[in-house]
């Protein structure tokens, strides 16, 4: 005869820390760095998929980031940026925010883990 006892896992909790917001702001940063750093100028046209050169520095002028608790954004409000972004039947597609972010973050890994364990209670 033998007997099975279950015995269940410690309950796990996240607690919220300065230490994911800088790694937001961080992501920020890097991002409108990669973003502004990767444009070239005008003349010549940028190729299809790379950054895109700047004319005028209204592109580069208005590229933003936004940081809160939970996320981070960036992005420009220029009326032809979407065209930059998706392409059209005339031009491929340049690397835009999406990129940008993807860029950032590689940059902001150096700050190291921002999550762990814990156990017990802070």
């Amino acid at each position: 005869m033998f007997t099975l006892e279950w015995k269940s896992w410690q309950s796990f909790k996240a607690y919220k820390t300065n230490a994911w917001k800088r790694w937001l702001e961080e992501v920020a940063k890097q991002s409108e760095a990669a973003f502004k750093g990767g444009m070239g100028n005008y003349p010549p046209a940028s190729a299809p998929g790379a950054w895109p050169n700047s004319r005028t520095g209204r592109l580069r002028g208005s590229i933003q980031t936004r940081v809160t608790e939970h996320e981070v954004t960036i992005g420009t409000n220029t009326p032809y940026s979407n065209y930059l972004r998706t392409g059209t039947s005339k031009m491929a597609r340049r690397k835009m925010s999406e990129d940008a972010l993807k860029e950032g973050m590689r940059a902001a890994r150096r700050l190291g883990h921002w999550a762990g364990w814990m156990e017990g209670n802070p």
